[in-house]
């Protein structure tokens, strides 16, 4: 179950162990009211999925990690896009030795807890799907 409070604007979210990370953070955001915004995290994630996006073939290349990892850092935004809600979030994550891994998040449960502080925007941030590199991208534009 989420946990979260608003504290002034700002939104702290609490994701227990066993919560799919993505999914918690939109449940957050539904429940909290927000329509667009940014978030920074930290804890520890299980199984993490993580791609890069390769530009020239327009098309993430997905890598899974096996085990417990620790977030580093977390950070994304949540915008609109076809009328929901959407995370975009990229994540570093450390193993037992220290070394990093990092990339956009694709998925992943959490692994012991999850911080997360939401930023919400002043007004809805939309996404348009950009057909030259094949994305939905932020369209800042009336």
């Amino acid at each position: 179950m989420t946990s979260w409070v608003r504290r002034r604007r700002d939104v702290l979210v609490v994701l227990p162990r066993g919560t799919e990370l993505l999914e918690g953070i939109l449940e957050a955001v539904r429940e909290a009211s927000i329509e667009s915004g940014s978030f920074v995290g930290l804890g520890a994630i299980e199984a993490p999925r993580l791609a890069w996006f390769d530009r020239y073939e327009r098309r993430y290349r997905e890598t899974s990690l096996e085990g417990v990892w620790e977030i580093a850092s977390l950070i994304g935004n949540v915008t609109r896009y076809e009328n929901a809600a959407r995370v975009h979030a990229h994540i570093v994550v450390s193993d037992r030795s220290c070394q990093t891994r990092a990339g956009h998040l694709v998925g992943g449960m959490v692994g012991v807890t999850c911080e997360i502080v939401l930023s919400p925007f002043e007004a809805p941030v939309e996404r348009r799907f950009d057909d030259a590199l094949h994305l939905p991208l932020i369209d800042l534009t009336d």
